[in-house]
């Protein structure tokens, strides 16, 4: 039986899809609570079964659904106007994103979908979701993991430690595999600029394997094997929003980027059930030589550093500054060439300290312990350990 997702404000779309779908076995029309009338009107007219998904597939009110468990196809298809989402870093150009589909997404992949076909007026995107976040609730129970970042203290510690501990890696860690002598199992990207401008280089350099956690709203754009997508609001938005009410992702339905894909990780460990969670390579100091912005030099080398975040917000926005990284006045990385004819979005130390803090408050009140074994950290936000004292 394959699902048919409609919603009241797309119904033509759904009324013209339905006139000229191919025979066979007839689909089940499926709708959120508030499209149930239109969803059920169809239905009614094509002779056709409906059902109303809940928001989650761990509410109560899945249980009702349970019945359709082993009869779904895995093909499913949803019927919905994308929203356009600009391109920030990458001008004139722009990516349909079904980001409100994905509460049904996640109840249609729950009772068996694993392939989607969104259909809008233009767009007509069929995509692979083999796994979500909530495949991964609890997977390492009372382990522990270590969340590893890119910082220039890598060059120091034997890192052949990490092989067999369950590690989280970002970005260009895969830049270090070889050297390492490992991939990291588990894997993220969120920056809008890196997923813009650089998506083939991750996709040529990611190890296959690799669980890899990427922005839903970048569905059909990012191609890699073993892509979990999630919700990952964007800061360009958001960001002064994330200062004064910093969040923690609890539930597979969203994780928040909060300044820095580490903390995205952060919180996927703690999905996972990972304690203790181990920061690694998490200098969060960057010896940057300068801020363009709006390809203009800021006269201060890197106010993002240490200026207060609410005269920040008044003196630069996200997504029109970067840095270069030939520019860079000493090591930002494990290695030189992560960096070398880069360009990045500075990074927002005064504002990920927030939320740093807030991530050690959470752990601290649901009894996740979350320390950090980077060697000369600047980050005072959690506990500091030797990183040679863990083995």
């Amino acid at each position: 039986m394959r699902l048919v997702h409609v919603n009241a404000a797309d119904a033509d779309l759904a009324a013209a899809w339905l006139r000229d779908a191919p025979g066979g076995d007839p689909p089940l029309l499926v709708c959120d609570a508030a499209d149930a009338p239109i969803a059920a009107g169809l239905a009614l007219r094509h002779g056709l079964e409906h059902a109303v998904l809940p928001d989650a597939p761990d509410r109560p009110e899945a249980l009702r659904l349970r019945p359709l468990l082993g009869r779904v196809s895995p093909e499913a298809v949803v019927i919905a106007e994308p929203s356009r989402m600009v391109m920030v870093f990458k001008e004139g150009e722009e990516q349909p994103a079904w980001n409100d589909r994905f509460p049904a997404v996640r109840v249609m992949h729950a009772l068996g979908a694993r392939r989607f076909r969104f259909l809008g007026r233009v767009h007509d995107l069929s995509v692979e979701i083999p796994m979500l976040l909530d495949g991964f609730r609890n997977r390492h129970a009372g382990q522990r993991a270590f969340v590893v970042g890119n910082g220039p203290s890598l060059r120091n510690i034997d890192m052949g430690k990490l092989r067999g501990e369950i590690c989280l890696g970002s970005n260009r860690s895969f830049m270090g595999y070889g050297d390492w002598g490992m991939a990291f199992p588990y894997w993220a990207i969120s920056d809008r600029l890196q997923i813009e401008m650089y998506r083939e280089e991750y996709e040529a350099g990611m190890d296959a394997a690799s669980i890899k956690f990427v922005p839903f709203e970048y569905l059909g754009f990012l191609r890699m094997p073993n892509q979990v997508p999630v919700p990952m609001p964007s800061e360009v938005e958001a960001g002064e929003h994330l200062l004064t009410f910093p969040q923690f992702g609890e539930t597979p339905a969203m994780l928040f980027n909060s300044f820095t894909v580490t903390i995205v990780l952060i919180q996927i460990a703690a999905m996972m059930g990972c304690n203790p969670i181990v920061l690694v390579g998490v200098d969060h100091s960057y010896p940057i030589a300068r801020v363009r912005r709006r390809g203009q030099d800021e006269a201060d080398p890197n106010p993002t550093a240490h200026i207060p975040p609410a005269e920040l917000q008044r003196r630069t926005r996200l997504g029109f500054d970067f840095w270069e990284g030939n520019a860079a006045q000493g090591p930002t990385h494990f290695t030189n060439a992560y960096t070398t004819n880069r360009i990045f979005v500075p990074p927002r130390t005064a504002w990920s300290e927030v939320c740093y803090s807030y991530c050690r408050a959470w752990g601290e009140a649901h009894g996740v312990e979350v320390v950090n074994a980077t060697p000369g950290t600047q980050l005072d936000s959690f506990p500091t350990v030797n990183f040679e004292s863990l083995f």
